[in-house]
């Protein structure tokens, strides 16, 4: 054998090793379900619990919500909220800005 087949047997054999190492095991219960939470933010006027539904002008943050003056279609299954409105603040004409923790 020469030289370049044994490197690049010893390559294999480490990226062989790498690949299992980062396998999931079967036997293992897998934690966390895969999906990251969410925060949202919204007017505390327009936030509103119905039939499963939660609506509400959401907004990535805080000064979004400020500006977002109507709801919009986003809509969270009441299921997928993991923590109770919040308030957490007010824009500069007063409206008080809320926010959750959701799936």
């Amino acid at each position: 054998m020469n030289r370049c087949s044994l490197y690049l047997g010893s390559v294999l054999c480490v990226m062989t090793a790498v690949a299992v190492a980062q396998t999931e095991d079967p036997g293992q219960p897998q934690l966390g379900g895969g999906q990251s939470p969410n925060l949202a933010f919204c007017q505390e006027r327009f936030y509103e619990e119905d039939d499963g539904l939660i609506r509400c002008n959401w907004a990535v943050n805080f000064n979004f919500a400020c500006f977002v003056s109507y709801p919009n279609n986003k809509i969270i299954q009441l299921g997928s909220k993991i923590s109770e409105p919040e308030v957490v603040g007010e824009c500069d004409n007063g409206e008080r800005i809320i926010k959750i923790l959701h799936y």
